[in-house]
């Protein structure tokens, strides 16, 4: 029972990752910087709760906020670069984070033990204060900003943005704005799952919050779709349980995991939540289609007949 409460709890936080990856991807930007900021909401979430005592809600409040701050800092200057550079740009951002804590060194003494971050050796004994419910609720709360967020006006606009920024220049929306705001949400949404993942985890270790971590968040979003929130959050469910599924293989399963995430892409191009969904919208216009030209042909009979 444990192990399969374990694989639902980190199934949640990986589903974390990949809406922040999402929320960039939303007005198309290719960003691998969330990993960082991931980063930043582990290390400051540890050190308020464990090491002066703060509620973890708080402690994910201020990590959230503390990381769309730095989102702004970073999205309006990324705004100037496209394509490649942006992603070189990004990437350079999660590895200069990934350096500092590596080479953080802040420990207070707490009762008979040393607690903090110890440089290369990472954060040892994390408060534990975080389990499914903790991390189940906080992405209820994200899911239903997404949900809120596809029906409103700002969804619309987002929409316009990634489909055409020229357009959506021309009839008035501030892309400037648009994109920012969505940088910002992105990180502010790896700032709490990273601080879950560091209460949950009760070890943090910069070297965890890599370039392979940043690959996988993206391959989240890429296998299970780009264009609705539920593409990420079936993407990261299918990737975690991958490799247990394949656990039988041993020293191979990784080599099973990367053919059948190879199958799964030339399979569901468009991802696996929007290649179904475009799958069964075509199969509606032509079923569509046959009924509209049937009852036509039908009434060109009775016509002939008539005339007759």
């Amino acid at each position: 029972m444990a192990y399969y409460t374990a694989l639902f709890e980190i199934s949640g936080l990986n589903i974390l990752l990949a809406l922040s990856v999402f929320a960039t991807l939303m007005v198309g930007q290719f960003s691998l910087a969330q990993v960082g900021f991931w980063s930043i909401g582990a290390f400051v979430t540890a050190i308020l709760t464990t090491m002066h005592g703060m509620p973890l809600y708080s402690a994910l409040i201020i990590s959230s906020i503390l990381c769309g701050f730095i989102g702004l800092l970073l999205g309006y200057p990324c705004l100037k670069i496209k394509g490649i550079y942006l992603t070189l740009a990004t990437v350079a951002f999660a590895e200069v984070v990934r350096v500092f804590f590596n080479n953080l060194n802040y420990q207070i003494e707490l009762g008979e033990r040393i607690v903090g971050p110890a440089g290369a050796l990472g954060f040892r004994g994390v408060k534990v204060i975080a389990a499914w419910p903790e991390i189940y609720l906080v992405l209820f709360v994200i899911v239903l900003l997404f949900i809120l967020l596809a029906s409103s006006r700002l969804g619309m606009s987002i929409n316009a943005v990634r489909e055409d920024e020229t357009a959506a220049a021309a009839v008035g929306i501030n892309v400037t704005k648009i994109k920012v705001s969505m940088f910002m949400f992105g990180a502010a949404i790896a700032g709490a799952g990273g601080g879950l993942y560091a209460s949950y985890s009760s070890y943090v270790l910069a070297e965890n919050f890599s370039f392979h971590m940043a690959l996988v968040s993206i391959f989240y979003v890429a296998v299970g779709g780009m264009y609705t929130f539920s593409g990420p959050i079936v993407g990261a469910i299918v990737l975690t349980l991958l490799p247990e599924v394949f656990r039988f293989a041993a020293d191979y399963r990784m080599i099973l995991y990367g053919v059948v995430v190879i199958i799964v892409v030339i399979v569901f191009p468009r991802g696996i939540v929007d290649e179904i969904k475009y799958r069964l919208e075509q199969k509606s216009l032509r079923q569509g289609t046959f009924s509209d030209k049937k009852p036509h042909n039908k009434n060109k009979n009775l016509s002939d007949e008539g005339i007759k």
